[in-house]
């Protein structure tokens, strides 16, 4: 983890950004959790270190992560509320308990880059990007 995390906060301070406490504090948040998580996820992550962090600040910080393509927005077809994960790594899908609301990142077999060139010379329509969701019961909760 540390080297992404030095990845990252590197990343922040070479465009010329501010390393705050928080900002830092939430990058490793994603880090350690490794999935999607809501502002509210974050904000209960942070609390327990620090019951100051204000959540005005948190949706701020969020949204500067979002905006230089750190983290990315993901929202569930399900769920009202949006999500974030870091952004890059290895394209994955991502399973969804709809009884305990737990979410696990796939990554599938088979090749959707095949799929989206077929429909690219099949309809002419360029895919830029595609979301895949799998909804069911997790193994706890079958």
């Amino acid at each position: 983890m540390d080297t992404e995390l030095d990845r990252i906060l590197s990343e922040i301070t070479g465009r010329g950004f501010r390393l705050t406490r928080v900002r830092r504090a939430v990058v490793e948040v994603f880090l350690q959790r490794g999935l999607p998580l809501s502002a509210a996820d974050v904000i209960a992550a942070l609390r327990p270190g620090n019951s100051s962090i204000n959540k005005t600040t948190i949706y701020r910080e969020l949204a500067f992560l979002e905006e230089r393509g750190i983290i990315k927005e993901i929202r569930f077809l399900h769920e009202r509320v949006k999500r974030y994960e870091l952004a890059g790594g290895e394209h994955h899908h991502h399973l969804i308990c709809v009884k305990c609301r737990k979410v696990e990142d796939i990554v599938l077999e088979g090749d959707l880059e095949e799929e989206e060139q077929r429909i690219l010379e099949s309809t002419g329509f360029r895919v830029l990007n595609h979301s895949l969701e799998f909804v069911g019961l997790c193994q706890g909760c079958r």
